[in-house]
C-alpha cells in the first residue's frame, strides 16, 4: 500500500478536526503527569525513547550496528544534530537512573553493555505511537491504525523495527525550524500543546506563565522566557486574548500544520512498512 504524501494529509476534509483530537491526546498523554513529561521534555529525549525501542527490537547478536550500545545511540542522533554526544550521555544517564533503562552484558561480548528500555518505558512509547496513529486513523480508517485504538505490543513492535531501518523518515521534523524552536526548548513543545490546546478548545481553560510551568513542572521564567523568544521571531504573541498570555500567529499555525503533516506522512511510510511485514508474516489480509 503507498504511503500518503505531506500534501494529501494537509489537504484531507477532516485533517482540521483531527489535529485539534490530537493535540488533545498528546496533552492528555503529559500534562499534570511528571513522569510522562520527562519522557517529552524535547525532541532529543523524545527521540532517544523511540530509539532505544526500536534497538531492543531490532537487536541481532550477528549484527553489532543492531546493538544499543551508548556509542551506537550517540552517533544516530549527533549524526542528525538531535543532540550532542554529551547531552545522549547525560540523557542515557538519567534514564537508567529513574528507571527507563537498563545497562546489560551482551551475550556475545561481556565488554559491551546494551541498553535495554523498561517495561515503563516501553508502554510509554506505546501510548505516544497510539495518539500519532490514532491521528491516521481518523483520516483513514482503512490502513491498519485501528492497532492504536487496542495498542497491540506486536504491531507495536514491528513499526518501532521499521522505523530502525527507515530513520530519516522517523526525523522528517526536524525541517521545521519554527516548531524545532520549540522541540528543542526544556519543555517547550509541552508548552506550545498547552497554548494550542486552549485556542483550539471549545471550552477555553485560562493559561498563565504559572499555569503553564505548574503542569509542566518547570519555572514560571524558564516558560515565559520561551515565549518571549517566540514572539521576538514572530511566532507568538505575548498580549493575546483576554485569560490567555499567549496568542499563537497565524504563519505557526501553517508551520505547525505543514509539520504536523510532514511528520505524520513520514509515520504513514513506517507503518505500512510494517504491515506489510506482518501481512507476509502471519498470511493476513490486516496487519493485525
Amino acid at each position: 500500500m503507498n504511503s500518503k504524501t505531506a500534501e494529501e494529509i494537509l489537504a484531507h476534509p477532516r485533517f482540521a478536526e483531527a489535529r485539534r483530537a490530537h493535540i488533545d491526546a498528546l496533552v492528555g498523554l503529559f500534562a499534570d503527569n511528571r513522569f510522562v513529561t520527562r519522557l517529552m521534555i524535547d525532541s532529543s529525549t523524545i527521540m532517544l525513547r523511540a530509539l532505544l525501542v526500536g534497538f531492543h527490537v531490532s537487536h541481532d547478536e550477528d549484527d553489532r550496528t543492531t546493538w544499543a550500545t551508548l556509542g551506537q545511540i550517540q552517533n544516530v542522533l549527533v549524526e542528525r544534530g538531535l543532540a550532542s554526544a554529551r547531552r545522549v550521555e547525560d540523557l542515557v544517564a538519567r534514564f537508567r537512573q529513574v528507571g527507563y533503562v537498563v545497562s546489560v552484558e551482551s551475550p556475545s561480548d561481556i565488554r559491551v553493555r546494551i541498553l535495554k528500555p523498561t517495561e515503563q518505558l516501553l508502554a510509554h512509547d506505546r501510548d505516544h505511537l497510539a495518539v500519532y496513529h490514532r491521528f491516521l486513523h481518523d483520516l483513514y480508517p482503512d490502513r491498519g491504525y485501528d492497532w492504536a485504538l487496542r495498542q497491540d505490543p506486536r504491531v507495536h513492535f514491528e513499526i518501532r523495527k521499521a522505523m530502525f531501518l527507515a530513520l530519516d523518515k522517523a526525523t522528517v521534523f526536524t525541517r521545521h525550524q519554527p516548531i524545532m524552536t520549540f522541540l528543542t526548548r526544556n519543555a517547550g513543545y509541552c508548552a506550545f500543546l498547552l497554548v494550542a490546546q486552549a485556542a483550539l478548545s471549545r471550552y477555553p481553560r485560562e493559561q498563565s506563565f504559572g499555569s503553564i510551568a505548574d503542569r509542566l513542572g518547570v519555572s514560571r521564567t524558564h516558560i515565559r522566557n520561551i515565549f518571549v523568544d517566540a514572539e521576538a521571531a514572530g511566532f507568538v504573541s505575548c498580549e493575546g486574548k483576554p485569560g490567555s498570555p499567549v496568542e499563537i500567529m497565524q504563519p505557526l499555525w501553517q508551520d505547525y500544520d505543514n509539520f504536523l503533516a510532514d511528520m505524520q506522512a513520514g509515520q504513514d511510510a513506517i507503518a505500512q512498512a510494517a504491515f506489510a511485514t506482518l501481512r507476509a508474516d502471519c498470511g493476513a489480509d490486516h496487519p493485525a
